[in-house]
């Protein structure tokens, strides 16, 4: 059973997550904070204090989501730029703090750094 037609009804912003047990749901692009890779699955941190378990590699959600501005900030994490409250450079690459009601903070390795200020200057893309 093919869900093309699913992928095209979605719309602008919207995003297909696979959920255990053959589920899916779909959620608004903004309002994911960020990703973390569990293994061979990928947790998605929304608003909610308990994160939704997509059943593919980190990797696989970014190929789907990226071009809605998703950037890898470390090999186990992406964020949503606009989900990002602040970014603090340090030697061995950086943090970023997560805005309300996340506000969990996560390490950027030194090859993101760039590409994570690139996304909050579209020009230089």
């Amino acid at each position: 059973m093919g869900y093309e037609w699913l992928a095209m009804t979605l719309g602008q912003g919207k995003v297909l997550l696979h959920l255990s047990g053959r589920r899916q749901r779909v959620v608004d692009a903004e309002d994911i904070y960020y990703l973390e890779a569990q293994a061979d699955e990928t947790d998605v941190r929304l608003r909610s204090a308990r994160p939704l378990r997509d059943v593919r590699s980190l990797g696989e959600v970014l190929k789907q989501i990226g071009p809605l501005g998703f950037v890898r900030i470390h090999r186990n994490h992406a964020v949503n730029p606009g989900r990002v409250r602040e970014i603090r450079a340090t030697a061995s690459g950086g943090h970023v703090r997560l805005a309300p009601p996340v506000n969990k903070v996560l390490a950027v390795s030194r090859g993101s750094l760039a590409g994570l200020v690139k996304a909050y200057n579209p020009a230089r893309r």
